[in-house]
């Protein structure tokens, strides 16, 4: 009978071992899932770190506020005024590659529109801006006449600027280079590697 006893208690306990505690199983987990913390710590820094340094953060240089790896490169940004905002780029400034990939998107910058870049070997600004533009398939097609004093852009991602009305007499756009008006128009304009021209609505 004793025998009996403990064949079946034996027998019980091989089939049926007795179950772990939740603080059993717990532990152990714990334990785990610090260590694949500590492991990836280093990567996660490196992924903040490289989100971090994705825009350009220096005010004295044309490429402020651009992506990093465009430094050095030519890059062309369109920008569009509160009342008018682009369908497509009106939060932030939307990045393009020159494959006509979107690489991110600038918040910081108070303002809306499209920067495309990443180009290298123009020299006239007509041509940059008629190749460049064509990476977003139409979404900021260029519109403008010919005159005694060459192209004068008039439309650009379908805002003409005789459309704008405001509390003011009329609006252009004005064209930039490296960050300062330019003095010639976009067909007379000289480009070099690195420049950066944009495009903004300016009223008088």
């Amino acid at each position: 009978m004793i025998f009996n006893c403990i064949v079946i208690n034996y027998l019980h306990r091989l089939f049926f071992p007795p179950s772990e505690s939740m603080s059993d199983i717990v532990k152990p987990a714990s334990v785990v899932g610090l260590l694949a913390l500590i492991l990836i710590a280093p990567s996660i820094q490196d992924m903040l770190s490289e989100e971090a340094s994705k825009f350009i953060d220096d005010n004295e240089s044309s490429h402020d506020g651009l992506p990093t790896e465009w430094d050095g490169k030519q890059v062309i940004c369109m920008y569009f005024p509160a009342s008018s905002p682009h369908d497509k780029f009106s939060q932030g400034v939307t990045m393009i590659g020159a494959d006509g990939s979107e690489l991110g998107v600038n918040e910081d910058l108070n303002r809306t529109g499209a920067c495309i870049g990443g180009f290298m070997g123009f020299s006239n600004g007509l041509d940059f801006m008629m190749d460049s533009t064509r990476v977003v398939r139409g979404a900021l097609s260029v519109g403008y006449d010919v005159g005694q004093w060459g192209a004068f852009v008039h439309t650009i991602g379908g805002l003409n600027a005789d459309t704008i009305t405001g509390d003011f007499n009329g609006a252009y756009w004005n064209l930039d280079h490296n960050g300062v008006t330019s003095m010639v128009g976009i067909g007379d304009l000289v480009m070099s590697e690195g420049d950066v021209i944009s495009w903004s609505i300016v009223t008088w």
